[in-house]
């Protein structure tokens, strides 16, 4: 009989082991990211030039869960596209963002809302442009972001990310070396922001 009873006692402490567990230790997310930038009124200023404001690309992040509801995160994403269309001879420009921080989910049998604050870095850089005469160049800056989304659970181990929307915080000079050596004209009349309010989306698959 006691050999019965420590049996039960063991039984009843591995499920409330398994429950305590039910959520899971580390998550890989992968997919497709579409960027809207902060053009900083640049589209006024060469009319009648088309600017553009949305760049597509990837994203992964790897997430680490300490708890049910708190855990780590890792998050690398990248764009693509011309900024300046209309004429032949434009150059087209790369943007990487990578940064980290905590997250917090919701988790319920089929959703897990969850939201995140992010902290890292972020760098562009543009091709030499034949029509502007200039060389290529490139620039680092520091870029946070805030947001959050929703998987919704398709198996034990997959996720589908239904949607992530950031708010993303760049602090460009906006010149990439190409016109004052890597120099900031910050303050000067016409001359770009010290910063970039921009957006992006992504939607993918979770990995457990």
């Amino acid at each position: 009989m006691r050999k019965v009873s420590l049996l039960a006692l063991l039984f009843v402490f591995c499920g409330l082991y398994a429950i305590a567990q039910d959520y899971p230790k580390a998550e890989l997310f992968g997919g497709f990211n579409v960027t809207h930038l902060d053009t900083e009124g640049l589209a006024a200023r060469i009319a009648p030039l088309s600017v553009k404001s949305w760049y597509p690309g990837w994203e992964i992040a790897g997430q680490y869960n300490f708890t049910k509801l708190l855990g780590v995160k890792g998050d690398f994403s990248g764009n693509y596209g011309t900024p300046v269309s209309g004429l032949a001879g434009f150059p087209s420009a790369r943007a990487y963002t990578f940064m980290g921080g905590p997250v917090f989910s919701l988790r319920t049998e089929h959703l897990t809302p969850f939201a995140h604050a992010l902290f890292g870095g972020n760098h562009a850089s543009v091709d030499a442009s034949t029509r502007l005469g200039t060389p290529s160049g490139s620039e680092n800056a520091f870029a946070m972001a805030f947001g959050g989304g929703v998987d919704w659970k398709l198996t034990r181990h997959f996720d589908a990310r239904l949607g992530q929307l950031d708010y993303l915080y760049t602090k460009h000079c906006g010149n990439f070396g190409v016109l004052t050596g890597h120099v900031c004209i910050l303050g000067v009349p016409g001359a770009p922001p010290a910063h970039q309010n921009n957006f992006r989306f992504a939607t993918g698959i979770v990995i457990h």
